[in-house]
């Protein structure tokens, strides 16, 4: 009797534990069972895809922080230029105006600049705008608070700011990442209009330069002539010249008279020897042709003799002349390149024109989420097939 009263305590015992063992937990350990034994044969694919994925999915789908871009586009112009008359005032010219291309670059190269960044992060707080606790750890500027140095800010930066220059075109576009749209706006407008200051500087240096390079050229110009004038009247003085070529022509007129009188005297003197060989005349007309000889032999030693005649003397004077001449010419062209400068300073060489000013963004362009999910599926995918080759081949390997 004992022992059937213990046969069905323990059966009812057994009924008992089954009820319990349907309950809520028994349901759920029922429907994890398959999910833990697939995670236990695919250990491999869970750890290095499923979570994973699962994190990218989360942060770029949720955690990522909006970014807005603002963009602009300009171009840096100069007015057309007429073609100097002169070699100084080509010279003028190139000062300081270089190609438009290159200038674009160069406001390129300060946009991107330490300068750039100095100015803008003290008109607006670059660390605080960066450094917001609402934007998400991965994109905050120093999320540690470790290391938030003007370096760190820079390389920052330059990740958040692009300058691209179309080569064909010189039309140069400015765009501005932040996590704010008003943020993306006023640091793309500080940017542009220090661009516009820097083309103002360099028209003012550019028009300095024109302006002193033209005055030195003048100044040497009118030294130069001074000193040829001052050299030319000290020879005409040292050599009792005031014009050469009428004095050589005064003195040949003297030959010439000279030679005259005595083809005059040797007629005279030719007749007296045929009719009247004895006449005392004779030996006065004599003497006079002798003297005649002489004065012409010393009047054209005057005019083409040695060192002292007067065509040495005028070919000195000729060059000197013509050094003074050359030396006016040159004072009177810089003086003319001297005004051209001066006119070029009353108008701009260049300008930044805006092509697209910069906008306000209502909507965040960046992140997109939907096309960073599916990059990172496919790209822990391509890591999956990878290590399981590996892994296979190291089971071959091993067998």
């Amino acid at each position: 009797m004992n022992d059937l009263v213990k046969k069905m305590k323990d059966k009812k015992d057994r009924l008992f534990f089954r009820k319990k063992s349907v309950g809520p937990f028994s349901r759920r350990s029922s429907v994890l069972q398959p999910v833990l034994s697939y995670i236990n044969k695919n250990k491999t694919f869970v750890i290095i895809f499923i979570i994973p994925m699962l994190a990218c999915g989360l942060y770029f789908g949720f955690l990522e922080s909006d970014i807005y871009v603002s963009e602009c586009a300009f171009v840096v112009r100069q007015p057309e230029r007429k073609n100097a008359a002169s070699s100084l005032g080509i010279l003028l010219n190139s000062i300081g105006v270089s190609s438009v291309r290159e200038e674009s670059y160069t406001v390129k190269a300060f946009v991107l600049s330490r300068d750039s960044l100095k100015v803008i992060n003290d008109n607006i707080n670059l660390r605080k705008a960066f450094g917001n606790s609402n934007i998400d750890i991965i994109n905050r500027f120093d999320p540690l608070g470790m290391d938030d140095s003007f370096e760190e800010l820079y390389k920052y930066f330059l990740k958040h700011v692009t300058v691209d220059v179309d080569a064909t075109s010189s039309i140069a576009t400015l765009k501005v990442r932040a996590f704010s749209a008003h943020d993306a706006f006023n640091i793309n407008e500080g940017l542009l209009f220090m661009s516009e200051g820097l083309i103002n500087k360099l028209n003012d240096r550019a028009r300095r330069d024109m302006v002193s390079i033209a005055l030195k050229e003048v100044d040497e110009a009118e030294a130069e002539a001074r000193k040829c004038a001052l050299a030319l009247s000290t020879y005409q003085d040292q050599e009792t010249l005031f014009d050469p070529a009428q004095q050589s022509t005064m003195q040949l007129q003297q030959v010439s008279r000279l030679q005259t009188e005595l083809i005059s005297v040797r007629g005279q003197l030719a007749q007296y020897r045929e009719f009247a060989s004895e006449s005392p005349q004779i030996k006065a007309l004599e003497k006079r042709a002798s003297e005649l000889r002489k004065e012409i032999n010393l009047e054209m030693a005057k005019v083409a003799g040695g060192s002292e005649s007067m065509t040495q003397k005028l070919i000195e004077y000729e060059r000197l002349k013509l050094d003074r001449e050359f030396s006016e010419n040159r004072l009177a062209t810089a003086l003319a390149s001297l005004e051209q400068a001066r006119a070029e300073v009353q108008r701009q060489q260049l300008y930044l024109e805006r092509i697209v000013l910069p906008n306000i963004p209502d909507s965040a362009i960046y992140p997109r989420r939907v096309i960073n999910t599916l990059a990172a599926a496919g790209l822990l995918l391509f890591v999956y097939a990878v290590i399981r080759m590996l892994l296979i081949g190291v089971l071959e390997h091993q067998e």
